[in-house]
């Protein structure tokens, strides 16, 4: 320890004899003052001087008139508003000039309304929404600072039009409003019973969605007592199935026969109809054979006569037979053959005719032993109409009926074909359809469950509905409503006060700071400090030398000794900076003492961190000293809060000797909370160790170090 304080009193004695040597040291400690004082003086209360920043304004607003009700100039009101506002440097100026000031730095910013301004703002009118837009021209090339307080003048400036519209559209509305308010009170009962006959309607409604509910959850127990029943079927249906497929094939093979039946039984129609040809070559044989008998032998020309009626009515007989077969095949197979039997019926009237007629000349031949005149002339033709009658049967019956009758048989084997396949399908398809029978009902279930919840919400919806009419009638007995008006509409300008700016701020400030220059000396402060110690290590000498007087002196007695010679002049510029900031400057500060224990402990501190790198390192430690200066002045949240600052500087920030000691002045300026100061005061005393471990164990060997690099820059003669 004497060798410490011997070192220390050699120190201040060689300062005492050299007058040069006190003069520097006299400058040494007030210039870091003046390095604080200048800062804080400049930053004292910059935002009250914001008139000097010159703004732009250009007001091409041309107005608008709403309608012949209302005349809108928002451009003027903006332009009015702003003359009141003293804190920025307004300059009312033509389009040109504002932009070319902006330009050429004549002015900061520059703001242009536009001549549809006031058009837009109000476009809502006609449904054609347009924004209105304000030009906004900024140079940020001037200064850093100026365009974050122009935007800030720009935002009050749009807040300023928004008030001014609510304001003056709520006014409006609200005189317009008040000025009806008479019809309104005229109305309110029938605007009240027109909602109670629509809540009537909505009940009235909600009660028939239920009953339809109610309906269809009893629908919905029919169907599954009908699914539950067609399921039960499913084995009988089954059984019936196939013996449906045996009846098919049962029905296929007697249609079958039917065909070839069928196919018989018109070759034999179509032989007997070739017949009645035969038949008829008889009839005209014995005719002429007859009519030359009358000439010699009447009575045996009679005979013959009668004779051949028996043909004609065999004829007859064969065609009713015909006629019973067809029409009982025609029958079974459901086909229409009445245009054959209509030509049966003609042909065997044909017949009788003849019978008729020969029957008559029979007996006339046979009284008067001679035929009448023209009488075998009309027979023939009568035999002739009768043959022609029996053709027509046949071209019917070729080219009609028996292709109808074919066709017939042909597609009723064929549905037996169908009807046969069906019954192989269903059958397969009937498990499937007992699975989706299950399915059914359970979603049957599901639906009912649904149909339930739902007739619930309608209830709790009834309820609601009886509710409201119970308030509206309420309302309606009593004068609740017209009070409202009354009170709301009386005064439309304070409602439309009200409406533009319906928050009021109550702003309290918590530990208030005065001006910006107070706010900003802890850390111009702290700054300072540091920059004193740099300034100490580069005019005063970290080593220790021995003398006459001093010889054999410890590592340990040289480091504390020259230190001591550097604690002492960096409290001495800590205690200048401190006060001056007090009573020069006058900055708000809640607490003085604190204040300047703060400046101690940090100068102490500092002066101890740049001394141990500078005696440890030499010329590196000063470069390291300033470095880490120039990391604190970005990391340490001196000017801007640490949150806003890059991710680097942040991992940094609880490193830096500079925030502990910031944040300790900043609570003797704006007011003590808990032991936070005690706690930053603290944690810059972790920093002493790790100095002291560096000043007294690992100087020795960094010593040489130092040493060489200092060899090194004198050898270059210009370091």
């Amino acid at each position: 320890m004497k060798g410490v304080i011997k070192v220390f009193l050699r120190d201040l004695g060689r300062l005492k004899k050299n007058l040069i040597a006190m003069v520097i040291v006299v400058g040494m400690c007030v210039l870091p003052a003046l390095y604080a004082w200048f800062n804080i003086a400049a930053n004292w209360d910059p935002y009250s001087n914001t008139a000097g920043l010159k703004v732009a304004v250009v007001n091409n607003d041309k107005g608008y008139n709403l309608e012949d009700i209302y005349e809108l100039d928002c451009g003027k009101q903006v332009v009015a508003s702003l003359k009141e506002n003293a804190k920025i440097g307004w300059e009312f100026v033509t389009e040109k000039e504002a932009k070319d000031g902006v330009y050429s730095n004549e002015y900061y910013a520059a703001v242009i309304i536009p001549d549809d301004f006031s058009e837009n703002l109000v476009s809502f009118v006609t449904g054609d929404f347009k924004k209105p837009v304000v030009s906004y021209y900024v140079n940020e090339k001037i200064n850093a600072i100026a365009p974050k307080i122009t935007d800030k003048c720009m935002e009050t400036i749009k807040s300023s039009i928004d008030t001014s519209f609510v304001s003056t559209l709520t006014n409006t509305a609200a005189t317009f409003i008040n000025a009806s308010e008479v019809s309104i009170k005229e109305s309110e009962d029938e605007m009240i019973d027109k909602m109670l006959k629509n809540l009537e309607t909505v009940k009235t409604d909600i009660t028939a969605y239920q009953s339809s509910i109610s309906a269809f959850d009893s629908t919905c127990d029919a169907l599954n007592e009908i699914l539950k029943e067609n399921k039960e079927l499913i084995p009988t249906l089954e059984t019936t199935l196939d013996d449906s497929q045996n009846i098919a094939t049962t029905s296929k093979n007697a249609i079958s026969s039917m065909k070839t039946t069928s196919s018989q039984l018109t070759s034999t129609v179509s032989g007997i109809i070739t017949s009645m040809d035969t038949l008829y070559d008889n009839v005209d044989s014995e005719l002429k054979s007859a009519f030359t008998d009358i000439e010699n032998k009447a009575e045996g020309a009679s005979e013959k006569l009668t004779n051949i009626t028996s043909v004609n009515q065999q004829i007859i007989d064969v065609n009713n037979q015909l006629k019973d077969a067809l029409q009982g095949l025609a029958d079974g197979m459901g086909v229409d053959i009445s245009k054959l039997t209509d030509k049966i019926d003609e042909a065997n009237q044909k017949q009788q005719d003849i019978i008729d007629k020969l029957t008559e000349t029979a007996d006339t031949v046979s009284a008067d032993g001679e035929m009448p005149a023209d009488t075998q002339t009309e027979i023939e033709s009568l035999v002739s109409q009768g043959r022609s009658a029996m053709t027509n049967i046949q071209n019917e019956y070729d080219t009609t009926t028996k292709q109808t009758i074919d066709k017939s048989v042909e597609s009723v084997c064929t549905t037996m074909d169908d009807v046969s396949a069906l019954c192989t399908s269903v059958s397969s398809e009937l498990p499937k359809i007992s699975s989706a029978f299950d399915s059914s009902s359970s979603a049957i279930k599901s639906i009912k469950e649904a149909m339930s919840a739902t007739s619930d919400v309608l209830t709790t919806m009834t309820d609601k509905v009886t509710s409201i009419e119970t308030v509206l009638n309420s309302i309606k007995d009593d004068d609740t409503l017209s009070q409202f008006l009354g009170n709301i509409l009386s005064n439309p300008q304070d409602l439309s006060e009200f409406i533009s700016s319906p928050v009021s701020v109550d702003e309290n400030s918590v530990y208030p700071i005065e001006n910006y220059g107070s706010a900003m000396s802890p850390f111009y402060t702290t700054l300072a400090i540091w920059v004193g110690g740099i300034v100490l290590i580069a005019i005063l000498k970290t080593d220790v030398k021995e003398d006459d007087k001093l010889k054999n002196i410890r590592p340990s007695a040289a480091y504390f000794g020259r230190y001591l010679l550097f604690l002492s002049l960096g409290l001495i510029q800590s205690t200048i900076i401190c006060l001056g900031d007090l009573f020069f400057l006058k900055i708000q500060c809640n607490h003085p003492f604190l204040f300047m224990v703060s400046g101690w402990i940090s100068s102490a501190i500092f002066v101890l961190i740049i001394y141990t790198l500078t005696s440890a390192f030499g010329e590196i430690g000063k470069a390291l000293s300033v470095i880490i200066l120039v990391l604190q002045l970005a990391g340490s949240g001196g000017t801007f809060p640490v949150e806003v600052l890059p991710e680097f500087f942040q991992s940094i920030y609880p490193f830096l000797p500079f925030s502990y000691a910031i944040n300790a002045m900043r609570e003797t300026v704006a007011g003590l909370y808990s032991n936070y100061y005690v706690v930053d005061i603290l944690k810059l005393f972790i920093y002493v160790p790790f100095a002291l471990l560096l000043g007294l164990v690992l100087r020795k060997p960094l010593i040489n170090v130092g040493r060489f690099f200092k060899k090194r820059l004198e050898d270059s003669h210009l370091m």
